[in-house]
């Protein structure tokens, strides 16, 4: 194997990203806190429901697949562009939500890192479908805040772990 290949997780969830991800917590920090025990609840569920995010977004992928595909063939230009950039945001983000499910499941703070990616995803869709006038600016403002509040709020349940400790602990 080459060695100056990277995989998945050393591009998106090394440890200066998870530096560069700590940072905002600093602001997360000085809000209110939920319940311990309701943030281990949202622990304990939050891979099954990025499980069930994975596999809805899968089928919003093969419908922008098609709808791209049907742009290619109406031959419109603006819509080709539209399309095309919402199949790779849709894909990425069904990627970073596949990805995400076994180490939520081991609280691997791996999982958390690519829930937080997708979350940054999210942002950019929404940003786009605003400046296309298709989106809602105080509703994007409000559910990008939630969620990543609710993300750092669960941040002290998951551990990083480098991959010799992994390793050891299978």
């Amino acid at each position: 194997m080459n060695k100056n290949k990277k995989n998945f997780q050393q591009i998106f969830a090394s440890q200066k990203i998870v530096e560069m991800i700590l940072k905002m917590d600093k602001f997360f920090i000085k809000l209110p806190h939920l319940p311990k025990k309701f943030n281990l609840f949202i622990t304990k569920i939050i891979p099954w429901i990025v499980l069930l995010g994975g596999i809805i977004s899968s089928i919003a992928v093969a419908i922008s697949f098609l709808l791209a595909i049907l742009s290619l063939i109406a031959f419109d230009l603006n819509l080709m562009i539209s399309m095309t950039g919402s199949l790779l945001l849709v894909l990425f983000n069904t990627l970073f939500l596949i990805k995400a499910f076994k180490p939520l499941r081991k609280n691997d703070a791996v999982g958390w890192i690519y829930l937080f990616w997708a979350n940054i995803l999210g942002i950019v869709n929404s940003a786009i479908n605003i400046i296309n006038g298709d989106g809602q600016i105080l509703l994007t403002i409000a559910l990008t805040l939630l969620g990543f509040y609710l993300l750092f709020e669960i941040t002290p349940f998951y551990a990083y772990r480098k991959k010799r400790e992994l390793a050891r602990s299978v």
